[in-house]
């Protein structure tokens, strides 16, 4: 018994397998989790890159802008009874590629009703950075958050 191969159905299975696979490949990764539950208080944070920041905000903040700037922004509200209030916290904390660790330096905010951490560092390439956070509140001990980020030099 003879076997013929059509090469053609081959190649055209293998190549279709492998457009598959890398389309898959190219969807988007789960959005980045920006906030976690501690009992009544809930941590905020998030990631940007300072130029999407107004120049006369950033001027006002004392806040470089820049293509390859990124901020960490913290924040932490409390839910009462019926209400939810800012909470003033102690938040140090560090960020990190494959290489480096860059130690992170919070500075507080106060605007009216919210508080607001903010510290800033900067990235030589688009690349994966990992976070570290300890969040202290009153005398509770300190809430850990881990989370990563991949991040685009704005060009």
């Amino acid at each position: 018994m003879k076997i013929h191969l059509n090469y053609a159905a081959i190649f055209t299975l293998v190549f279709t397998s492998f457009f598959s696979v890398a389309s898959q490949a190219q969807e988007a990764p789960p959005a980045t989790k920006t906030s976690s539950i501690f009992g009544k208080d809930t941590v905020y944070y998030t990631v940007l890159n300072t130029t999407f920041i107004s120049p006369q905000v950033a001027k006002s903040y004392g806040i470089v802008r820049g293509e390859d700037k990124f901020l960490v922004n913290v924040s932490v509200r409390r839910q009462l009874d019926t209400s939810n209030i800012a909470v003033r916290a102690d938040i140090t904390g560090n960020s990190s590629d494959l290489i480096y660790v860059n130690t992170l330096e919070f500075r507080e905010i106060i605007e009216q009703d919210a508080i607001y951490y903010i510290a800033e560092f900067d990235i030589s390439n688009d690349e994966r950075q990992n976070f570290r956070l300890s969040v202290s509140v009153d005398d509770r001990p300190s809430y850990d958050i881990q989370f990563n980020k991949m991040l685009y030099l704005d060009k």
